[in-house]
């Protein structure tokens, strides 16, 4: 039976960090579906594979196109929230009242279930979300999560990842900004990864640092700093 690769999600603010992450990414073996269509904002991103998509059906051939790839090994969903508006902006159009959200939400899943694949990690890029959850005992809770429209699926994208990163930009003793990922939750966010991948909460946001970890921890390699 084959292994689904690991899926993994960004998530933060505008000029948090996402996009700066991908940097050292090898671009012989990555592919980026660019939905955001924008630029990247890191030297040599002109190095890499990127395809456009303006609509939903776009990104579904472009993500199959980049299936096939040779050598690919990454895919990079920039952004999973340009893609959810897109979905969104479609199901206003082609559909009414309650059928809009009802719609959305299958599109949605879809888009999640088709990045499940047995060729290649995936990576989204994604924007956050203040959601406010209710707890057993019935009161609320605030919590950072990954943005999406519809009550059907608040709160509910994270599951469908392995690992879920919220970039931290934090403001060093000299005054520079440093730029982190979170990879655990601090009891504000949804952040995760597998138990003992990191032993740090606060990683630099290095998307390919990232992934060199996690190989090395499916393959049973002590962690080395």
């Amino acid at each position: 039976m084959s292994e689904h690769k690991a899926l993994i999600a960004i998530v933060g603010p505008s000029g948090s960090g996402k996009s700066t992450s991908l940097r050292n990414l090898n671009p012989d073996t990555t592919v980026i579906l660019d939905g955001e269509r924008k630029g990247f904002p890191f030297r040599g991103s002109n190095k890499f594979r990127i395809l456009p998509f303006a609509n939903p059906a776009e990104h579904d051939s472009q993500f199959q196109l980049a299936l096939k790839t040779p050598n690919v090994e990454l895919i990079v969903v920039d952004s999973l929230t340009k893609r959810f508006e897109q979905i969104k902006e479609l199901c206003q159009k082609c559909y009414k009242g309650f059928e809009i959200y009802g719609q959305y939400s299958k599109m949605v899943q879809a888009t999640l279930n088709q990045y499940k694949n047995d060729k290649c990690a995936v990576a989204v890029t994604s924007i956050d979300d203040i959601v406010e959850l209710v707890n057993v005992d019935g009161s609320t809770t605030n919590k950072r999560m990954m943005a999406v429209d519809g009550k059907e699926q608040r709160g509910k994208i994270e599951k469908e990842f392995l690992l879920v990163l919220f970039t931290e930009p934090r403001r060093n003793k000299a005054g520079a900004m440093e730029y982190w990922f979170q990879t655990n939750t601090d009891g504000s966010t949804t952040a995760k990864t597998p138990l003992e991948m990191f032993t740090d909460q606060l990683v630099p946001n290095d998307l390919a640092a990232v992934i060199a970890r996690a190989k090395s921890y499916y393959n049973g390699e002590p962690k080395t700093t």
